[in-house]
């Protein structure tokens, strides 16, 4: 997403599902379409200021500008939470001014984080000249048998114009691919380079593919993805593998979504059995907010809630005030279940300055 504040670009997070007895659930997810029909969802107050679950880091962190593009996993017992955050520079080499790489937090909880891997980040930038040199952001992480495997955005410090596409200043993303034992330590996949790259001049992506999310299933992979070309849009492609992709839909933007000023970006799916339902970001309000749509084939969908967003207005205080042109609610978490509670985190950003944006949690359902 092209934020018209400060960076906050599309997002990416895969469906990961658990039943009451903490059991992960992947591929065709256990989750009545019932629980789903209706997309109405409540704040849970987190630890951090203004009721978010979690923070940008102390002045001289990596992280102590911006915060968010959360992807959640939970085990029964620990919940993990891959992010992006961001710092200031001077450097011209890197778009936006900001420096952005990928961190793991986890929780008892899902409302108190503490930082992992010492407070470093869990993947750096890339060497140089490659296809993250100068940022990894929007990380959709995934179990495996064998460990992690994580999709994201990799920034080579182009733009538009370095592509020949509108508005110039406008950074390439691109999704890559990496691979981990552990969730800490992770290993750059297909040598590196990206996994999507971005699109043909006339394409829905021809400057950004990038926040992806995920199923498996056992006739291979699906990502949802934010695609951008002057517009945004969500765009759609398929996989045996998980490397080598082919662009579905004839290349198309996904239809019949809220279509918002600007469009859509930052999709979470989850597949019930018998169909799909997502959330995903749009700016009908002037402001960046969370939607969400039913579809029969994953191409096609239908709006729940009467075209208005999931999340109510943030009370006074809450740290998700936003404002003309900032995030009220962006960049949804696959949901989650867990004891019965159907959990979602998101992005959301204070309206004033610096306004900072942090990592909220929001349930599923009337409160």
């Amino acid at each position: 997403m092209h934020n018209l504040s400060r960076v906050c670009v599309v997002c990416l997070a895969a469906t990961l599902g658990l039943p009451a007895t903490g059991r992960p659930v992947r591929g065709n997810d256990e989750i009545a379409p019932a629980a789903l029909a209706e997309a109405h969802c409540h704040r849970v107050a987190g630890a951090g200021p203004g009721g978010a679950a979690f923070d940008v880091g102390p002045a001289g962190a990596w992280y102590d500008a911006f915060l968010g593009m959360p992807t959640v996993d939970f085990d029964g017992e620990m919940y993990r939470l891959w992010f992006a955050g961001g710092e200031l520079t001077s450097d011209p080499s890197f778009p936006y001014g900001m420096i952005e790489r990928i961190g793991l937090a986890t929780s008892v909880d899902g409302r108190t984080w503490e930082i992992a891997n010492g407070g470093r980040p869990v993947l750096d930038l890339g060497p140089s000249g490659s296809a993250d040199a100068k940022g990894c952001t929007h990380p959709f992480v995934i179990r495996t048998a064998d460990g992690w495997t994580m999709w994201y955005g990799g920034i080579d410090g182009r733009s538009a114009q370095d592509v020949g596409k509108a508005p110039a200043h406008v950074r390439i993303e691109q999704v890559c691919l990496a691979t981990s034992a552990d969730g800490l330590h992770w290993t750059r996949s297909n040598g590196g380079r990206p996994v999507v790259p971005i699109g043909d001049s006339n394409d829905v992506d021809s400057i950004q593919a990038t926040g992806a999310h995920i199923i498996k299933r056992d006739d291979g992979y699906t990502m949802w993805y934010s695609a951008y070309d002057g517009r945004h849009s969500l765009a759609a492609a398929t996989s045996t593998d998980g490397i080598r992709w082919q662009r579905a839909n004839g290349g198309r933007a996904l239809a019949g979504l809220e279509p918002g000023r600007q469009g859509q970006t930052g999709p979470s799916v989850v597949w019930d059995g018998a169909s799909y339902w997502m959330l995903y970001c749009a700016d009908t309000g002037n402001e960046w907010s969370i939607y969400a749509a039913t579809s029969d084939d994953g191409f096609n969908w239908r709006p729940i809630g009467e075209s208005r967003p999931v999340l109510g207005p943030a009370p006074v205080g809450n740290f998700g005030t936003a404002g003309s042109g900032h995030n009220h609610s962006a960049h949804p978490s696959q949901l989650v279940l867990a004891g019965g509670r159907k959990l979602i985190w998101y992005m959301a950003e204070d309206a004033n300055p610096p306004n900072l944006q942090r990592i909220g949690l929001m349930e599923l359902g009337e409160r």
